[in-house]
């Protein structure tokens, strides 16, 4: 008489099962927890280079901007007894520079080494930061579609003109100018200084 097999009790069975189970949901916790984790390292990762690349740009737009701006700006520092040279050649030789409760007040001369008679001549002096103090207002809007990469007239400090009139070939005339809104701080300012009415005619 062959035996038969004994019966497995149920109660072995739910708990293999429910052993099995736990296994299983475990397994699947562990590879959902590094999915998220391996997805966030990845985000994470692309977030970073994505900013790093921003910031490059960035730094590239505003260097072209300062190179652009230098390039196609005449400049002078207000000290005194010190020739100064505009890109076309003129000089400028401040005699006297005070700061007073009107502001910036600029005296001296400027100089024609050309072979030019200019007349009609008026002198503008604008005081302005240096560009690397206006860094933050020129991010805030760069990227616009709308933003022309080039110096904004809210960021002046102040700007004057004066009129020079006559002033003849290898000759310099005297100039005295305030320009308003200028205080004496521990900033340093620079000047763009450009002509506007002026009328040439060479020397014959």
């Amino acid at each position: 008489m062959s035996a038969n097999p004994q019966p497995i009790p149920n109660d072995t069975l739910i708990s293999k099962l429910d052993r099995r189970t736990k296994r299983i949901f475990a397994l699947l916790l562990a590879f959902a927890v590094l999915l998220v984790a391996s997805t966030s390292c990845l985000a994470f990762l692309f977030w970073k280079k994505n900013k790093a690349i921003d910031a490059a740009l960035e730094d590239q737009a505003f260097s072209d901007f300062v190179t652009d701006y230098d390039n196609s700006s005449d400049f002078v520092s207000p000290q005194v007894n010190t020739i100064q040279f505009l890109r076309r050649g003129y000089s400028i030789t401040f005699d006297s520079v005070q700061y007073t409760q009107e502001g910036l007040s600029l005296g001296g001369t400027i100089g024609n080494p050309t072979e030019l008679w200019i007349s009609s001549l008026a002198l503008n002096f604008t005081a302005r930061p240096y560009p690397y103090k206006i860094r933050d207002k020129w991010a805030a809007n760069w990227g616009d579609k709308e933003f022309i990469p080039w110096w904004n007239s809210d960021w002046d400090i102040g700007s004057g003109q004066t009129t020079v009139g006559l002033l003849n070939p290898g000759a310099s005339v005297p100039f005295l100018v305030t320009i308003p809104n200028v205080k004496q701080t521990s900033d340093s300012i620079q000047i763009a200084v450009s002509f506007s009415g002026e009328r040439y005619q060479y020397l014959k």
